[in-house]
Protein backbone atom coordinates (compact mmCIF):
# COMPACT_ATOMS: atom_id res chain seq x y z
CA UNK A 1 0.00 0.00 0.00
CA UNK A 2 3.15 2.12 0.78
CA UNK A 3 3.72 2.31 -2.97
CA UNK A 4 0.16 2.73 -4.39
CA UNK A 5 0.18 6.01 -1.74
CA UNK A 6 3.53 6.63 -3.42
CA UNK A 7 1.84 6.98 -6.40
CA UNK A 8 -1.08 8.91 -5.55
CA UNK A 9 1.42 11.63 -4.00
CA UNK A 10 3.91 11.72 -7.28
CA UNK A 11 0.35 12.07 -9.21
CA UNK A 12 -1.28 14.61 -6.95
CA UNK A 13 2.39 16.49 -7.07
CA UNK A 14 1.43 17.05 -10.97
CA UNK A 15 -1.03 18.85 -10.46
CA UNK A 16 -0.11 21.17 -7.52
CA UNK A 17 3.44 21.82 -9.09
CA UNK A 18 2.93 22.03 -12.37
CA UNK A 19 2.31 26.01 -11.74
CA UNK A 20 6.10 26.59 -11.14
CA UNK A 21 6.83 25.11 -15.21
CA UNK A 22 7.47 27.87 -16.83
CA UNK A 23 6.79 27.73 -21.37
CA UNK A 24 10.31 27.66 -21.36
CA UNK A 25 10.41 24.29 -18.99
CA UNK A 26 7.78 22.95 -21.15
CA UNK A 27 9.44 22.94 -24.47
CA UNK A 28 12.77 21.20 -22.93
CA UNK A 29 10.48 18.89 -21.52
CA UNK A 30 8.75 18.05 -24.68
CA UNK A 31 12.57 18.58 -26.72
CA UNK A 32 13.50 15.76 -24.43
CA UNK A 33 11.14 13.33 -25.20
CA UNK A 34 10.77 14.25 -28.78
CA UNK A 35 14.33 14.08 -30.81
CA UNK A 36 14.85 17.18 -33.03
CA UNK A 37 14.76 15.25 -36.90
CA UNK A 38 11.75 13.42 -35.84
CA UNK A 39 7.67 14.66 -36.40
CA UNK A 40 5.19 14.65 -33.28
CA UNK A 41 3.24 11.68 -35.53
CA UNK A 42 6.51 9.56 -36.25
CA UNK A 43 7.70 9.68 -32.64
CA UNK A 44 4.41 8.09 -31.41
CA UNK A 45 4.38 5.74 -34.32
CA UNK A 46 7.97 4.72 -33.27
CA UNK A 47 6.81 3.75 -29.66
CA UNK A 48 5.47 0.41 -29.01
CA UNK A 49 6.37 -0.86 -32.88
CA UNK A 50 8.91 -2.30 -32.23
CA UNK A 51 8.02 -6.06 -31.39
CA UNK A 52 4.76 -5.74 -33.59
CA UNK A 53 7.16 -5.32 -36.85
CA UNK A 54 10.21 -7.54 -35.24
CA UNK A 55 8.13 -10.44 -33.74
CA UNK A 56 5.67 -10.29 -36.74
CA UNK A 57 6.93 -9.05 -39.99
CA UNK A 58 8.85 -11.18 -42.23
CA UNK A 59 12.71 -9.61 -42.50
CA UNK A 60 12.33 -8.82 -46.24
CA UNK A 61 9.47 -5.86 -45.41
CA UNK A 62 10.68 -4.74 -41.84
CA UNK A 63 12.04 -1.43 -42.79
CA UNK A 64 9.04 -1.07 -45.08
CA UNK A 65 6.78 -1.40 -42.14
CA UNK A 66 8.68 0.74 -39.63
CA UNK A 67 8.68 3.66 -42.31
CA UNK A 68 5.02 3.43 -43.15
CA UNK A 69 3.02 1.64 -40.11
CA UNK A 70 0.13 2.44 -38.22
CA UNK A 71 -0.08 1.30 -34.95
CA UNK A 72 -4.25 1.50 -33.41
CA UNK A 73 -2.35 0.72 -30.21
CA UNK A 74 0.06 4.33 -30.73
CA UNK A 75 -2.74 6.05 -31.69
CA UNK A 76 -5.62 4.89 -28.80
CA UNK A 77 -2.87 5.20 -26.36
CA UNK A 78 -2.65 8.92 -27.81
CA UNK A 79 -6.04 9.80 -27.25
CA UNK A 80 -5.59 9.33 -23.40
CA UNK A 81 -2.02 10.50 -23.04
CA UNK A 82 -2.57 14.01 -25.36
CA UNK A 83 -5.59 14.69 -23.47
CA UNK A 84 -3.57 14.68 -19.73
CA UNK A 85 -0.75 16.29 -21.34
CA UNK A 86 -3.23 19.41 -22.76
CA UNK A 87 -4.73 19.65 -19.05
CA UNK A 88 -0.97 19.85 -17.58
CA UNK A 89 -0.67 22.70 -20.26
CA UNK A 90 -3.24 24.80 -19.28
CA UNK A 91 -2.43 24.58 -15.71
CA UNK A 92 0.76 25.99 -16.59
CA UNK A 93 -0.58 28.45 -18.77
CA UNK A 94 0.44 27.35 -22.06
CA UNK A 95 -3.11 27.65 -23.62
CA UNK A 96 -2.29 27.38 -27.36
CA UNK A 97 0.17 24.41 -27.17
CA UNK A 98 -3.14 22.75 -24.90
CA UNK A 99 -5.04 23.55 -27.62
CA UNK A 100 -3.00 22.25 -30.05
CA UNK A 101 -2.63 19.07 -28.06
CA UNK A 102 -6.71 18.53 -27.67
CA UNK A 103 -7.22 18.53 -31.33
CA UNK A 104 -4.20 16.16 -31.80
CA UNK A 105 -5.66 14.01 -29.06
CA UNK A 106 -9.42 14.18 -31.44
CA UNK A 107 -7.74 13.18 -34.62
CA UNK A 108 -6.20 10.44 -33.29
CA UNK A 109 -9.60 9.22 -31.27
CA UNK A 110 -11.23 9.89 -34.86
CA UNK A 111 -8.45 7.62 -36.82
CA UNK A 112 -8.77 4.46 -33.97
CA UNK A 113 -12.64 4.85 -34.72
CA UNK A 114 -12.09 3.82 -37.92
CA UNK A 115 -10.55 0.53 -37.32
CA UNK A 116 -13.41 -0.70 -35.04
CA UNK A 117 -14.45 -4.25 -36.71
CA UNK A 118 -17.54 -4.69 -34.70
CA UNK A 119 -16.17 -6.90 -31.82
CA UNK A 120 -12.60 -5.42 -31.43
CA UNK A 121 -10.55 -2.67 -33.26
CA UNK A 122 -7.57 -4.04 -35.29
CA UNK A 123 -3.98 -3.94 -34.32
CA UNK A 124 -1.79 -2.32 -37.33
CA UNK A 125 -1.48 -1.32 -40.91
CA UNK A 126 1.41 -2.63 -42.08
CA UNK A 127 2.50 -2.37 -45.73
CA UNK A 128 0.47 -3.01 -48.89
CA UNK A 129 1.55 -6.88 -48.88
CA UNK A 130 1.07 -7.47 -45.65
CA UNK A 131 -2.19 -5.26 -44.76
CA UNK A 132 -3.96 -5.08 -41.43
CA UNK A 133 -3.22 -6.76 -38.27
CA UNK A 134 -6.06 -7.78 -36.03
CA UNK A 135 -9.07 -8.08 -38.60
CA UNK A 136 -9.90 -11.76 -37.77
CA UNK A 137 -8.05 -12.24 -34.69
CA UNK A 138 -8.22 -10.23 -31.58
CA UNK A 139 -4.46 -8.43 -30.95
CA UNK A 140 -5.28 -7.64 -27.07
CA UNK A 141 -2.95 -4.48 -26.49
CA UNK A 142 -5.12 -1.69 -28.00
CA UNK A 143 -8.03 -2.48 -26.78
CA UNK A 144 -8.15 -1.23 -23.08
CA UNK A 145 -6.97 1.96 -24.33
CA UNK A 146 -9.61 2.68 -27.07
CA UNK A 147 -11.93 2.55 -24.09
CA UNK A 148 -9.62 4.46 -21.74
CA UNK A 149 -9.34 7.58 -24.25
CA UNK A 150 -12.61 7.18 -25.37
CA UNK A 151 -12.23 6.08 -28.82
CA UNK A 152 -14.65 3.29 -28.29
CA UNK A 153 -18.35 4.95 -27.71
CA UNK A 154 -20.92 3.32 -24.70
CA UNK A 155 -22.39 0.72 -27.24
CA UNK A 156 -18.79 0.07 -28.48
CA UNK A 157 -16.78 -0.55 -25.11
CA UNK A 158 -19.59 -3.24 -23.71
CA UNK A 159 -19.37 -5.21 -27.05
CA UNK A 160 -15.36 -5.12 -26.59
CA UNK A 161 -15.38 -5.79 -23.04
CA UNK A 162 -17.91 -9.01 -23.65
CA UNK A 163 -15.37 -10.16 -27.10
CA UNK A 164 -12.60 -9.51 -24.55
CA UNK A 165 -14.03 -11.50 -21.79
CA UNK A 166 -15.35 -14.22 -24.17
CA UNK A 167 -12.11 -15.25 -26.05
CA UNK A 168 -8.79 -13.74 -24.14
CA UNK A 169 -10.14 -13.91 -20.66
CA UNK A 170 -12.61 -17.09 -19.61
CA UNK A 171 -10.51 -19.08 -21.49
CA UNK A 172 -7.51 -18.42 -18.92
CA UNK A 173 -6.53 -19.46 -15.08
CA UNK A 174 -3.80 -16.75 -15.21
CA UNK A 175 -5.33 -13.30 -16.78
CA UNK A 176 -5.74 -12.80 -20.51
CA UNK A 177 -4.27 -13.89 -23.14
CA UNK A 178 -2.75 -10.96 -25.73
CA UNK A 179 -3.70 -12.91 -28.57
CA UNK A 180 -7.43 -14.43 -29.20
CA UNK A 181 -5.63 -18.07 -30.99
CA UNK A 182 -1.52 -18.34 -31.58
CA UNK A 183 -0.90 -16.63 -35.27
CA UNK A 184 0.83 -18.44 -37.37
CA UNK A 185 3.00 -15.45 -38.49
CA UNK A 186 4.25 -14.91 -34.71
CA UNK A 187 7.50 -16.59 -33.25
CA UNK A 188 7.14 -19.23 -30.90
CA UNK A 189 5.22 -21.77 -30.05
CA UNK A 190 1.47 -21.60 -29.28
CA UNK A 191 0.24 -19.60 -25.93
CA UNK A 192 3.98 -18.86 -25.51
CA UNK A 193 5.29 -14.83 -25.67
CA UNK A 194 4.36 -12.93 -27.91
CA UNK A 195 2.29 -15.71 -30.02
CA UNK A 196 -0.99 -15.92 -27.37
CA UNK A 197 0.96 -15.58 -23.92
CA UNK A 198 -0.29 -13.96 -21.09
CA UNK A 199 1.16 -10.17 -20.15
CA UNK A 200 1.11 -8.73 -16.75
CA UNK A 201 1.88 -5.40 -18.44
CA UNK A 202 -0.77 -5.42 -20.85
CA UNK A 203 -3.53 -6.62 -17.94
CA UNK A 204 -2.75 -4.14 -15.79
CA UNK A 205 -4.14 -1.60 -18.66
CA UNK A 206 -7.12 -4.05 -19.33
CA UNK A 207 -7.81 -3.57 -15.72
CA UNK A 208 -8.35 -0.26 -15.61
CA UNK A 209 -10.51 -0.21 -19.21
CA UNK A 210 -12.36 -3.44 -17.55
CA UNK A 211 -13.41 -0.92 -14.58
CA UNK A 212 -14.49 1.65 -16.71
CA UNK A 213 -17.25 -0.66 -18.21
CA UNK A 214 -17.92 -3.83 -15.90
CA UNK A 215 -16.66 -3.49 -12.32
CA UNK A 216 -17.29 -7.34 -11.85
CA UNK A 217 -15.14 -8.10 -14.72
CA UNK A 218 -12.32 -5.65 -13.80
CA UNK A 219 -12.43 -6.88 -10.58
CA UNK A 220 -12.24 -10.49 -11.85
CA UNK A 221 -9.18 -9.99 -14.49
CA UNK A 222 -7.47 -8.28 -10.77
CA UNK A 223 -8.07 -11.03 -9.36
CA UNK A 224 -6.72 -13.52 -12.02
CA UNK A 225 -3.30 -11.38 -12.21
CA UNK A 226 -2.44 -11.36 -8.53
CA UNK A 227 0.57 -13.42 -7.26
CA UNK A 228 -1.61 -15.82 -5.21
CA UNK A 229 -3.85 -16.71 -8.10
CA UNK A 230 -1.32 -18.09 -10.19
CA UNK A 231 0.12 -19.56 -7.04
CA UNK A 232 -2.91 -21.40 -6.59
CA UNK A 233 -3.60 -22.20 -10.40
CA UNK A 234 -0.13 -23.80 -10.94
CA UNK A 235 1.29 -24.99 -7.43
CA UNK A 236 4.04 -26.90 -8.96
CA UNK A 237 5.73 -23.87 -10.83
CA UNK A 238 7.89 -22.23 -7.88
CA UNK A 239 7.93 -19.04 -9.93
CA UNK A 240 4.79 -16.45 -10.12
CA UNK A 241 4.08 -17.21 -6.26
CA UNK A 242 6.45 -14.52 -4.72
CA UNK A 243 7.47 -12.57 -7.77
CA UNK A 244 7.29 -13.67 -11.29
CA UNK A 245 8.30 -12.80 -15.08
CA UNK A 246 7.16 -10.16 -17.41
CA UNK A 247 5.45 -13.25 -19.96
CA UNK A 248 3.36 -16.23 -18.56
CA UNK A 249 2.41 -19.07 -21.14
CA UNK A 250 -1.55 -19.60 -21.49
CA UNK A 251 -3.69 -22.53 -21.49
CA UNK A 252 -2.65 -22.58 -25.22
CA UNK A 253 0.47 -23.90 -24.66
CA UNK A 254 2.34 -27.32 -23.35
CA UNK A 255 3.45 -25.59 -20.27
CA UNK A 256 0.60 -23.87 -18.47
CA UNK A 257 1.83 -21.18 -16.25
CA UNK A 258 5.32 -21.29 -17.32
CA UNK A 259 7.57 -18.84 -19.26
CA UNK A 260 9.37 -18.64 -21.99
CA UNK A 261 12.29 -20.63 -22.64
CA UNK A 262 14.76 -20.76 -25.11
CA UNK A 263 14.89 -24.14 -26.48
CA UNK A 264 11.25 -23.98 -26.95
CA UNK A 265 12.61 -22.20 -29.61
CA UNK A 266 15.57 -23.52 -31.24
CA UNK A 267 14.50 -25.43 -33.93
CA UNK A 268 12.32 -23.21 -35.27
CA UNK A 269 14.59 -20.30 -34.91
CA UNK A 270 17.30 -22.04 -37.21
CA UNK A 271 14.78 -23.21 -39.65
CA UNK A 272 13.29 -18.99 -39.77
CA UNK A 273 16.99 -17.64 -40.34
CA UNK A 274 17.97 -19.80 -43.49
CA UNK A 275 14.81 -18.30 -45.18
CA UNK A 276 14.97 -15.02 -46.49
CA UNK A 277 11.72 -13.81 -45.10
CA UNK A 278 12.30 -15.55 -41.81
CA UNK A 279 11.11 -13.92 -38.60
CA UNK A 280 13.22 -13.18 -35.67
CA UNK A 281 12.32 -11.21 -32.22
CA UNK A 282 15.76 -9.56 -32.11
CA UNK A 283 16.55 -11.20 -28.95
CA UNK A 284 13.68 -10.95 -26.46
CA UNK A 285 12.71 -14.85 -26.90
CA UNK A 286 16.40 -15.94 -27.45
CA UNK A 287 16.52 -14.98 -23.39
CA UNK A 288 15.99 -18.32 -21.25
CA UNK A 289 13.29 -16.43 -18.88
CA UNK A 290 13.29 -19.28 -16.42
CA UNK A 291 16.71 -19.09 -15.66
CA UNK A 292 15.62 -15.93 -13.86
CA UNK A 293 12.20 -15.68 -13.83
CA UNK A 294 11.48 -13.19 -11.23
CA UNK A 295 11.47 -9.85 -10.05
CA UNK A 296 9.73 -8.38 -13.02
CA UNK A 297 8.02 -5.77 -11.69
CA UNK A 298 4.66 -5.54 -13.65
CA UNK A 299 3.84 -8.43 -11.45
CA UNK A 300 3.56 -6.15 -8.52
CA UNK A 301 2.84 -2.81 -9.46
CA UNK A 302 -0.03 -3.28 -11.59
CA UNK A 303 -1.71 -4.65 -8.59
CA UNK A 304 -1.23 -1.65 -6.47
CA UNK A 305 -1.56 0.67 -8.98
CA UNK A 306 -5.07 -0.98 -10.07
CA UNK A 307 -6.80 -0.48 -7.29
CA UNK A 308 -7.03 3.03 -7.96
CA UNK A 309 -8.57 2.17 -10.83
CA UNK A 310 -10.86 0.06 -9.66
CA UNK A 311 -11.85 2.36 -6.70
CA UNK A 312 -12.79 5.21 -9.49
CA UNK A 313 -10.21 7.56 -8.56
CA UNK A 314 -8.96 10.13 -10.64
CA UNK A 315 -7.05 13.11 -9.71
CA UNK A 316 -7.56 16.74 -11.64
CA UNK A 317 -5.95 20.24 -11.20
CA UNK A 318 -9.10 21.17 -8.34
CA UNK A 319 -9.36 17.52 -6.52
CA UNK A 320 -10.48 14.75 -7.20
CA UNK A 321 -13.57 12.77 -9.17
CA UNK A 322 -14.18 9.34 -7.51
CA UNK A 323 -16.43 6.38 -9.06
CA UNK A 324 -16.22 2.91 -7.85
CA UNK A 325 -16.71 0.25 -9.29
CA UNK A 326 -15.98 -2.35 -7.08
CA UNK A 327 -18.42 -5.00 -6.52
CA UNK A 328 -18.27 -5.33 -2.59
CA UNK A 329 -21.07 -4.78 0.49
CA UNK A 330 -17.94 -3.36 2.12
CA UNK A 331 -14.27 -2.33 1.58
CA UNK A 332 -11.71 -0.25 3.41
CA UNK A 333 -9.04 1.44 1.35
CA UNK A 334 -6.53 3.47 2.98
CA UNK A 335 -2.82 5.26 2.45
CA UNK A 336 -1.56 8.62 3.63
CA UNK A 337 -2.92 10.37 0.88
CA UNK A 338 -6.42 9.34 0.80
CA UNK A 339 -8.99 6.95 1.80
CA UNK A 340 -12.26 5.66 0.42
CA UNK A 341 -14.49 3.31 3.20
CA UNK A 342 -17.72 1.42 1.89
CA UNK A 343 -20.09 0.39 4.43
CA UNK A 344 -24.14 -0.96 4.71
CA UNK A 345 -24.73 2.15 5.44
CA UNK A 346 -22.59 4.41 3.27
CA UNK A 347 -19.48 6.05 2.12
CA UNK A 348 -16.78 8.02 3.56
CA UNK A 349 -13.51 9.54 2.85
CA UNK A 350 -10.31 11.36 3.48
CA UNK A 351 -8.41 13.56 1.52
CA UNK A 352 -4.72 14.71 2.78
CA UNK A 353 -2.25 16.12 -0.03
CA UNK A 354 0.84 18.18 1.27
CA UNK A 355 -0.51 21.40 -0.51
CA UNK A 356 -3.53 23.26 1.99
CA UNK A 357 -6.48 24.21 0.42
CA UNK A 358 -9.85 24.12 -0.71
CA UNK A 359 -10.82 21.23 -2.96
CA UNK A 360 -13.74 19.96 -4.77
CA UNK A 361 -14.96 16.01 -4.89
CA UNK A 362 -17.05 14.82 -6.75
CA UNK A 363 -18.70 10.93 -6.08
CA UNK A 364 -20.37 9.04 -8.87
CA UNK A 365 -22.59 5.94 -7.42
CA UNK A 366 -24.35 3.48 -9.05
CA UNK A 367 -28.06 4.15 -9.47
CA UNK A 368 -29.50 2.42 -6.45
CA UNK A 369 -26.96 4.04 -4.13
CA UNK A 370 -27.16 7.29 -5.98
CA UNK A 371 -30.57 6.88 -4.98
CA UNK A 372 -30.67 6.05 -1.24
CA UNK A 373 -28.36 8.87 -0.42
CA UNK A 374 -29.85 10.30 2.71
CA UNK A 375 -27.16 13.46 3.75
CA UNK A 376 -23.62 14.75 3.32
CA UNK A 377 -21.48 15.78 5.72
CA UNK A 378 -18.25 17.62 4.91
CA UNK A 379 -15.16 18.33 7.89
CA UNK A 380 -18.19 17.12 10.48
CA UNK A 381 -20.64 19.87 9.28
CA UNK A 382 -23.69 18.86 7.13
CA UNK A 383 -23.87 20.21 3.96
CA UNK A 384 -26.54 20.30 1.24
CA UNK A 385 -26.33 17.20 -1.37
CA UNK A 386 -25.85 18.38 -4.61
CA UNK A 387 -26.48 16.52 -7.71
CA UNK A 388 -24.16 17.85 -11.09
CA UNK A 389 -24.50 15.47 -13.61
CA UNK A 390 -25.13 12.38 -12.14
CA UNK A 391 -22.69 13.21 -9.34
CA UNK A 392 -22.90 14.02 -6.12
CA UNK A 393 -20.21 17.14 -6.27
CA UNK A 394 -19.14 19.10 -2.93
CA UNK A 395 -15.92 21.20 -1.64
CA UNK A 396 -13.76 21.40 1.67
CA UNK A 397 -11.26 22.88 3.12
CA UNK A 398 -7.72 20.72 4.12
CA UNK A 399 -4.21 21.61 5.70
CA UNK A 400 -1.08 20.16 6.72
CA UNK A 401 -2.49 18.64 9.96
CA UNK A 402 -5.56 18.69 8.93
CA UNK A 403 -7.36 16.46 5.91
CA UNK A 404 -10.51 16.86 4.06
CA UNK A 405 -13.04 14.35 5.89
CA UNK A 406 -16.44 13.89 3.88
CA UNK A 407 -19.24 11.17 4.24
CA UNK A 408 -21.99 10.07 2.03
CA UNK A 409 -25.06 8.18 4.30
CA UNK A 410 -27.65 5.89 2.71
Amino acid sequence: MQLLATLFTVERLVWQRFETFSKDATDILWKRLVPADMAYSDYLMAIGMMLMVVGYVPKKLRDEAEEIGESVLNAAMATYTLDIYSRLLTYAGDNALAKDALQRADAQRKAVRKQWTGKWFKRSWLTEELGWVGEDNIWLEPQPWAIIGGASDSEQSKILAQSIDDIVRNPQKNGAMILGRPDKMMEGDDGVGTNAGVWPSINGTLIWALALVDGEMGWDEWKKNTLAYHGDAYPDIWYGIWSGPDTYNSELSTYLGGTVHVGLYETEREKADEKEDGITTGGLLQVSWTDFPVMNMHLHAWPLYDVSKILGIEFNPEGIDIKPTLPKDEYRFTSPLLELVKSRTGFKGRYAPLTAGTWKISVKLNDADMKRISGLSVNGKGVEVVHDEGRIAFSGDSSADSPLEWEINL
